[in-house]
């Protein structure tokens, strides 16, 4: 099982890595321009990082791979299946950008790069209250490698997503294209992008499931790990 970290940079193993880890066998990549890794100069977009994903799979020698993707890494993983699925088994499409789904006036994703960490835990979060150790730029007590990792993730997510702002106009007419078993799995609190945009992400691709957590928001896999794992382990096996 491959799994694609979000914009916060995944911030090592967690729960719910140790919790997958006990059905299959799980790889977690930092991706370029996250973590300690910096950005090539070449990769210029989240289409560059679909292809290098995909060398990636192939590096690995992985066939038949159950893929997952969180928020950004779930754009990441779309873009991956629209391409070629040769080695894809299932997708797990979790709180997922990446899509426009309304019109050009109209918010679909919120931006949290703007907002102080009062309103950015609120939207991201079923109970605000569990965000308190959610690390972002100016949280106190961090280390220079975690503040390091923070910004670069930022930037990267900036440099490869700002314009038009984390979504692909091409990729909601695309995702018709994928054809290996796909669950899109939402935060049922997610103020990022609501449930109705997960249910958008679901009605484009053919035969997918949608399903929601009760009690998440935008990272139901941090706040409901083990709903979160139990959900996504039903699907694969």
């Amino acid at each position: 099982m491959l799994i694609f970290h979000g914009a916060d940079g995944g911030n090592g193993l967690l729960p719910f890595h140790h919790g997958l880890a006990a059905r299959f066998r799980v790889w977690a990549p930092s991706l370029p321009g996250f973590g300690r890794a910096e950005l090539p100069a070449w990769l210029e977009s989240v289409d560059d990082l679909a292809y290098f994903s995909l060398d990636l799979v192939e590096h690995l020698g992985l066939r038949e791979t159950n893929v997952m993707g969180m928020g950004f890494g779930g754009w990441v993983v779309a873009e991956m299946a629209v391409r070629c699925q040769d080695r894809l088994r299932r997708l797990v499409l979790a709180d997922a950008v990446g899509i426009k789904v309304s019109g050009p006036e109209t918010r679909d994703i919120a931006d949290l790069f703007v907002l102080p960490r009062e309103e950015a835990a609120r939207l991201t979060w079923h109970d605000p209250r569990a965000a308190e150790g959610m690390k972002v730029p100016g949280t106190p007590g961090l280390s220079e490698g975690e503040l390091t990792g923070l910004l670069r993730a930022a930037q990267t997510v900036i440099t490869l997503g700002w314009k038009p702002f984390l979504h692909n106009p091409k990729l909601l007419r695309r995702l018709g294209r994928i054809r290996v078993p796909t669950l899109v799995l939402w935060g049922q609190s997610d103020r990022v992008v609501s449930p109705d945009y997960g249910r958008a992400y679901h009605q484009a691709i053919p035969g997918s499931t949608f399903q929601v957590i009760a009690r998440a928001g935008h990272y139901p896999h941090r706040e409901r790990p083990d709903e979160f794992v139990k959900t996504v382990t039903a699907f694969l096996l």
